[in-house]
């Protein structure tokens, strides 16, 4: 079609190109904790997870900082007809499995990956899978 009716068609090539340069967005994260933008970086973090990791997470729905279900947040068993369906992530693990998600804005990070490992392995719910996002790629 494209060589019977070249006109109708556009010769543009189209390029995206991110609206935040990193140093721009690596200075946002690192001053989350001083803005008190916790919970925003929370939720962009599952956001971020359902994209690329499993889209069946849920949240957590108790209180923040210290929530009763010590997880940020957990993937819910799904079907497998519905899980062929994703594009993102692993769908047959992750509809499966029980993963638990923790998310964390602090600066001195590791210690909170210890303490909330800890409480997750504790509750005993058969997470077969731990992932811990923080904002801090340093010591």
């Amino acid at each position: 079609m494209r060589a019977r009716r070249p006109e109708l068609y556009s010769d543009t090539s189209v390029t995206e190109e991110p609206i935040l340069d990193r140093r721009h967005f690596e200075f946002h994260l690192d001053t989350l904790t001083q803005r008190k933008e916790e919970i925003r970086f929370e939720h962009f973090c599952r956001r971020l997870a359902e994209k690329e990791l499993c889209p069946n997470l849920l949240p957590q729905t108790g209180p923040t900082g210290g929530g009763d279900s010590k997880v940020d947040a957990e993937t819910f068993p799904v079907a497998d007809t519905i899980a062929e369906r994703w594009y993102e992530g692993n769908p047959s693990r992750a509809a499966r499995e029980r993963w638990a998600f923790a998310f964390s804005a602090k600066k001195k990070w590791r210690p909170k990956v210890k303490e909330d490992i800890r409480k997750i392995v504790k509750t005993e719910r058969g997470y077969s899978l731990i992932y811990f996002m923080t904002n801090q790629s340093g010591p």
